[in-house]
């Protein structure tokens, strides 16, 4: 009997299935400032994480065949990826900086002050930043900044594309595609300020630049799904608080479900049945709507936020799940983050379609011994060892 590959391991869990082990998601990955306060505490400089916790082969493993830029970074597009930025990217620059804070525009146009000590030596991975301007105030700046997102611009592919796609073709590991959903599509180019306000003001321009999210990453994409067994889908919004969604559900229903559909609906067609909704916050009330346009995925699941996986995976039997475990608990004693794994871990294995994991960024917070244990209980519980 041929072994399991990752890939099919990955596609048993999404699929409720049965598994011979469930692949852990993200453990092997941190942000800069944790990473630093580890190496601190004994972690020795440039290893491989994952090798270091004993996660080796044992995360997902996920190709991402896509890329895009971010709020606050410089764009330097991977040439290996499908680049879904705009071209030309806005020219990255400093207005103005000391030795506290620094404004400056990145490459989607995004004017932000922040302070010097989270970019600096590098992102830190935890910035705190304010917006003081976005690239599109009205249809004229829309229409102008739609010339930079051609989805019938060539370049847009790897010039090994065609290679690319014969090793694609002999994976045993699982292929995805990154995009931006349309409220953080929107949200880069009129700011939140201009989404609240836009879809009471000028609730076409909103409902039109959303429509576009859709258009132009499905016109790009095409060629990847028709060429590629892509596995799944994951789609970045980030709408919501502590306390449930910026915009209300029957504002989602109204401004996004034409973007959702066009967009579930693509990478339906292309075989993909994985499609998840990556987003901060509480956004339970979204989940029915998400569901129903064909999304069927959630993560990360900010407990913090009420975002509690057990009784989630309870209320929604069919939707898959990546992350949710408390990563305040993971600050305090081994016996606190045993509390929390086995209270939340046992029942979704059993349950399936779920992938364990944080419920976001480890913070810096977390000692190094603890997150060691935390995944030698997730192996331990997940069939690892």
């Amino acid at each position: 009997m041929d072994p399991v590959t990752p890939r099919e391991r990955f596609l048993k869990v999404a699929l409720f299935k049965s598994p011979d082990k469930i692949p852990l998601w993200g453990v092997g990955s941190v942000r800069p400032a944790t990473l630093r306060s580890w190496i601190k505490q004994g972690l020795p400089e440039n290893s491989d994480l994952a090798e270091y916790l004993g996660a080796k082969g044992c995360e997902v493993g996920a190709i991402s065949v896509s890329s895009y830029p971010s709020e606050g970074f410089e764009w330097k597009p991977d040439p290996s990826l499908i680049d879904l930025g705009p071209r030309p990217a806005f020219e990255y620059r400093i207005i103005r900086e000391d030795e506290r804070r620094r404004i400056w525009v990145d490459s989607l146009g995004i004017t932000q002050i922040g302070f010097q000590e989270d970019w600096r030596n590098g992102w830190s991975g935890f910035a705190t930043r304010s917006w003081v301007d976005f690239p599109v105030k009205n249809r004229e700046d829309f229409l102008r900044i739609k010339k930079r997102y051609n989805p019938r611009d060539a370049e847009r592919y790897p010039r090994n594309w065609d290679s690319l796609v014969k090793k694609y073709a002999n994976r045993d590991y699982p292929l995805c595609v990154n995009i931006r959903g349309p409220f953080w599509w929107t949200r880069d180019m009129v700011g939140l300020k201009g989404i609240a306000l836009g879809i009471h003001r000028y609730p076409e321009l909103i409902k039109e630049i959303m429509d576009f999210c859709a258009e132009f990453q499905t016109g790009v994409l095409h060629r990847a799904l028709d060429d590629l067994d892509v596995d799944f889908v994951i789609i970045s919004e980030d709408m919501a608080y502590k306390n449930g969604p910026m915009i209300g559900p029957e504002a989602v229903k109204e401004f996004m479900s034409t973007a959702y559909h066009e967009i579930a609906k693509f990478f339906r067609e292309h075989g993909v049945k994985i499609l998840i909704v990556d987003s901060d916050g509480n956004v339970d009330l979204l989940i029915p709507i998400w569901l129903k346009l064909g999304l069927n995925g959630v993560m990360p699941c900010e407990v913090a936020a009420g975002m509690d996986v057990v009784k989630l995976g309870e209320k929604y039997p069919d939707l898959i799940m990546i992350g949710g475990i408390d990563k305040r608990e993971l600050a305090k004693d081994k016996e606190s983050v045993k509390k929390e794994v086995e209270y939340r871990v046992p029942p979704l294995v059993k349950r399936g379609g779920y992938f364990p994991g944080v419920d976001h960024a480890v913070p810096a917070d977390v000692p190094l011994e603890n997150y060691k244990y935390f995944v030698s209980l997730l192996k331990n519980h997940c069939g690892w060892q």
